[in-house]
């Protein structure tokens, strides 16, 4: 007996959670089930051929960079203004070159580090 209600599913509920009666439990009336759709990788298409140009010699780690940062605030040309826009462009840029989590992220795909952009 669990005095504390470890191991219980409520109150006079089976240990372990285990419907009673073999019942399965119901969901609420107006409840939506959660599902993800299938996403290809990001950048699968244009970001792989990007990549394959770094490693081929034809594009400089600083333009992929570019390129990727671009890519990433296309949905934002519409909401932001041209300043803000830049702003955010420069900031994610920054990142790329000063946080050593995306750094590393950068070497692993390239194989070199981005250089210091201030």
């Amino acid at each position: 007996m669990a005095v504390d209600g470890i191991g219980r599913s409520g109150p006079g509920g089976p240990p372990g959670g285990a419907p009673i009666g073999g019942a399965a439990p119901r969901s609420p009336a107006g409840v939506e089930s959660f599902s993800l759709e299938k996403v290809a990788p990001a950048g699968s298409a244009e970001g792989s051929e990007a990549l394959q140009a770094v490693k081929r010699g034809e594009l400089g780690l600083e333009q992929y960079l570019d390129q990727r940062v671009t890519e990433a605030v296309r949905h934002l040309e519409a909401r932001l203004s041209p300043d803000e826009l830049g702003f955010v462009k420069q900031t994610l840029r920054e990142q790329l070159s000063t946080d050593p989590v995306l750094m590393e992220l950068v070497r692993r795909a390239t194989g070199s580090l981005p250089t210091d952009t201030k």
